[in-house]
């Protein structure tokens, strides 16, 4: 998990990418199925975007580094497998 402080910010107001999970979600048939969100989210945590949520936790984990990468962003990755 990496967290940092607005100071460190190159844009002046504090992005991040988060990858949190799972939270329970269902499939066509209505089985319940394990989730997994990815976002650019706020100093609150608050997203500023669009959310992804994927149904493999290792696809959601590759499209969080991605991200964070791609956008220069730290990521917080409070994300556990299921």
């Amino acid at each position: 998990m990496c967290i940092a402080t607005a100071e460190f910010s190159n844009t002046g107001l504090y992005r991040a990418v988060y990858f949190d999970g799972p939270q329970s979600d269902r499939d066509a048939e209505g089985e319940e199925i394990p989730a997994w969100t990815v976002y650019v989210g706020d100093a609150d945590a608050e997203p500023t975007g669009q959310i992804y949520t994927l149904h493999h936790f290792k696809s959601a984990e590759l499209l969080a580094h991605r991200m964070a990468e791609d956008r220069r962003l730290d990521l917080i990755h409070d994300a556990t497998p299921a």
